[in-house]
């Protein structure tokens, strides 16, 4: 396998980082902290990516900032995959009628990126925004990894760590979201903890202590983090609610993703569960895309 130039590779570190924080701007010892790279290194990386537009640098605090240049980027890219903006459309109909936010999101990497935010989050959610990247680590991302083969799972797990088990709980976890076609995640204590982490590693991904951290929490979230069975009549506090969009080949190149949901029924998880697959199966449609065929799970 071909590894990234070192320059390259930091040149793209430092852009993931000004996309998940659009509004700021950093000096270059901020962001050679945040990002773990030398300063004479980082300075030549912004350097380049100034003199080409993609940076900006301000000329009496001299903090750095997005340049025009990704504007372009930007718009490019929307029209290429005119998807995001149509589920854009989508997510904002549904948030509106249940009063939450809905998330697009995609792998990427080792990954997952949040592509757009439609709606308003509740206080007791953790702070969520367009740019961010969370870490694809156990059991986050399973409505992405539920239709995986069992080499992309092994990696999946390899994240927590190698050799690690897959652990029973989530294989049957895993299972259920194959069979019902979406995720739903409970608001646990341990939940709110990792959401609250998720977010520190966002502005620090380099930070070793806290991506451990965050491997602790995720480890320890436990048997009961999906939603295995659901009883119209019971209530639910859910942290996430779910759909894939699968892509020509069938593999999942979005989720749209629910969350800072109130307290609901089964039988209102179930209604909102089944208008998310709708949306989701019509964006995929819109991609030429099809359910994947399982086998071997």
């Amino acid at each position: 396998m071909v590894r990234p130039a070192l320059a390259a590779s930091r040149a793209l570190s430092v852009l993931d980082h000004f996309a998940a924080h659009p509004e700021q701007s950093y000096s270059l010892s901020e962001l050679s902290k945040a990002l773990d790279i030398n300063l004479a290194s980082l300075l030549s990386v912004l350097q380049s990516l100034t003199d080409a537009g993609y940076l900006v640098r301000h000329p009496r605090r001299k903090t750095y900032g997005l340049g025009m240049s990704l504007v372009a980027a930007g718009h490019a890219a929307l029209t290429r995959h005119r998807v995001v903006d149509r589920a854009r459309r989508e997510l904002r109909l549904l948030a509106a009628e249940s009063g939450c936010a809905y998330v697009v999101s995609a792998v990427a990497g080792d990954s997952i990126v949040v592509l757009a935010v439609e709606g308003r989050l509740s206080g007791r959610t953790p702070e969520v925004w367009a740019g961010q990247r969370l870490p694809l680590l156990p059991p986050l991302g399973q409505v992405f990894l539920a239709w995986s083969g069992p080499g992309e799972i092994r990696r999946w797990l390899d994240r927590i760590g190698p050799g690690m088990r897959l652990p029973a709980h989530l294989d049957t976890a895993m299972s259920a979201v194959r069979g019902r076609g979406w995720s739903a995640n409970r608001d646990t204590p341990g939940r709110t903890a990792l959401g609250e982490a998720l977010v520190r590693l966002s502005d620090l991904p380099q930070d070793a202590r806290l991506r451990r951290r965050v491997a602790d929490l995720v480890t320890a979230l436990g048997d009961d983090y999906e939603v295995l069975r659901v009883e119209p009549a019971e209530r639910y506090r859910l942290t996430t609610l779910s759909a894939p969009v699968f892509d020509q080949h069938g593999n999942v190149a979005l989720a749209l993703t629910g969350t800072g949901l109130p307290e609901i029924s089964g039988a209102r998880l179930l209604a909102l569960a089944g208008q998310l697959i709708t949306r989701a199966r019509s964006l995929a449609s819109e991609i030429g895309g099809r359910p994947p065929e399982v086998n071997g799970h």
